[in-house]
């Protein structure tokens, strides 16, 4: 195969990137819809959506607030909540959603560019093995369906995998510089990746850990004092959310965690978690494998770096199961990994194919003029290569493939028309009372009860109910009786969840009601509630 020029490489990315975005484009427009106004409406994934609560709320000068008033902390991701606000500052409610997905395009491009970086410099290789796996990485960093999805579903996952591969990037350059600047990027990239997700303080502990072994590996006259600025940087980020957390809300962890982490023993937790993540493994199992083999297989071509990507895949698959799993199956927590895990599966396959085929070329090229051994093995090699993208994505097609709306369209049309309904015919004193706490409180401006407590502290500090080989973290913690029966919403979304139904109590105190074919259940008499616009049973 012939060396792989600059602008060749570079024509291949630009094609690569040119077809996503237009996919992406695609995407956007099939997870939109018209709702009942006739209108074209936007809607993130629910969860992306409660951030965008707090961001309007904020940029409208509320405070980072669920409720006016009410200061709990219903989200997890401070930085992806800041740069929502820019948008809800700028812009309406419906095209700041849209500019949120649009900005996920971005950060898909940002991975795909800083995967093809860090394969470069983990892989000098002086030939075309080189350029090959950089296209190929780039590649990589756009083909995986679920990260794409959070993305541009508005997630702050594509934002996460982007500050991630930018912190192993800028490690990688310290190291092969020793500029202490790329150690001070590092550790702000770090630092921007924990106001992203707190759990990222997992990753960084194995850059930090790669960063002073290479080091010490270098210099024979270490000196630790070095380290003390930039981790005293990157200790300014931590501590600095966990204050700000603690002064403004009350507590120094997200009310969040407390819903998802607490009441459960750990050995639970775990059990649930093997069970969750066990189809991830059925489905990445090639990627995985291979990222294994990668640090295993051959002792001539291990290095610290494929090591620190190694540490990087697996020591987040084993936070996932330490947390229990989640609540829906689209590998939320493990997706921003699978870029760097696919290096390796890269490298790996390469490595085995041109060894193995290594003695058949010498020989053929003895016996014929065309190398017949090393075209069947590029041929091996690429099929290889695309079929793992392939496999891991199986499950996504009919969403890859355009012929099937996103992941949970229809329920996020179901929400935004039902908050349409609700600033019909609520008064601006009404309550409302719902299960999906991110589409229908984004587009109304009523106080909001969270049935499943991300941003109700009573909620969250109840023991789960769990049941069964599965539980879903964030949706095992709710109260119907002091939701529904205490608080008296002037309308509620559900009557039941999973063991609390409270139908009979509901058909005495509220009334069924139609608008538009679909049913509300609002309080019986409220003066909130425009009567004369519904129709009654």
């Amino acid at each position: 195969m012939k060396k792989i020029s600059i602008n060749t490489e570079s024509a291949f990315m630009f094609f690569i990137g040119f077809v996503f975005i237009v996919w992406s484009v695609v995407f956007i427009y099939n997870s939109s819809f018209i709702t009942i106004d006739g209108n074209r409406s936007y809607s993130l994934f629910d969860d992306a959506m409660i951030s965008m609560r707090y961001a309007w709320k904020f940029s409208h000068g509320y405070g980072l607030v669920w409720n006016p008033g009410e200061y709990v902390q219903g989200y997890s991701n401070l930085l992806m909540t800041l740069l929502m606000s820019i948008s809800t500052l700028l812009f309406s409610k419906t095209n700041a959603v849209l500019s949120i997905q649009i900005s996920g395009i971005f950060f898909m491009l940002a991975v795909a560019y800083f995967n093809m970086r860090i394969a470069g410099h983990i892989f000098q290789f002086a030939d075309y093995r080189r350029a090959f796996i950089k296209v190929l990485s780039f590649l990589f960093g756009l083909s995986y369906y679920p990260l794409a999805y959070w993305s541009l579903m508005g997630m702050e996952t594509g934002l996460f995998s982007v500050l991630l591969l930018l912190s192993v990037l800028f490690a990688l350059r310290f190291t092969q510089s020793r500029n202490i600047k790329f150690l001070a990027l590092t550790s702000v990239s770090l630092g921007f990746a924990f106001l992203t997700r707190n759990e990222s303080i997992i990753p960084a502990f194995f850059i930090w850990l790669y960063v002073v072994w290479k080091t010490i590996q270098q210099e024979k006259d270490y000196r630790y004092f070095r380290f003390l600025l930039p981790v005293g940087l990157y200790s300014l980020f931590v501590f600095g959310q966990l204050s700000f957390q603690y002064f403004y809300y009350g507590e120094a962890l997200p009310n969040t965690y407390i819903l998802k982490l607490t009441g459960m023993s750990l050995l639970l937790r775990i059990r649930y978690g093997v069970v969750f993540i066990e189809p991830f493994f059925r489905e990445t199992g090639i990627v995985l494998i291979a990222s294994v083999l990668s640090v295993l297989a051959f002792v001539n071509f291990f290095r610290s770096e494929k090591m620190l990507i190694f540490s990087l895949v697996w020591s987040m698959i084993f936070y996932q199961i330490y947390i229990g799993g989640d609540a829906w199956d689209y590998w939320r927590i493990t997706s921003p990994i699978m870029p760097l895990a696919m290096i390796l599966y890269v490298e790996i396959i390469m490595s085995i194919i041109n060894r193995l085929f290594f003695r058949l070329s010498a020989v053929a090229n003895l016996l014929f003029d065309i190398n017949y051994v090393e075209v069947f093995a590029k041929l091996v090699m690429l099929f290889l290569l695309l079929g793992g993208v392939f496999v891991v994505n199986f499950r996504f097609l009919p969403e890859i493939l355009l012929k099937s709306k996103p992941y949970q369209t229809d329920s996020n049309k179901v929400n935004v028309n039902t908050a349409a309904v609700l600033n019909d015919i609520l008064a601006d004193n009404a309550t409302i009372g719902v299960i999906w706490a991110g589409a229908i409180p984004y587009y109304i401006d009523n106080r909001v009860v969270d049935f499943l407590g991300k941003s109700d502290r009573y909620i969250a500090n109840l023991p789960p109910r769990v049941s069964g080989y599965w539980s879903r973290p964030g949706h095992n913690k709710y109260d119907l009786n002091y939701s529904i029966i205490h608080l008296r919403p002037t309308y509620i979304q559900r009557t039941r969840w999973d063991e609390d139904d409270l139908s009979g109590w509901v058909a005495m105190h509220y009334v069924k009601a139609e608008y538009f074919g679909m049913d509300f259940y609002f309080l019986k008499n409220s003066p909130d509630v425009l009567w004369d616009k519904v129709k009654l049973p």
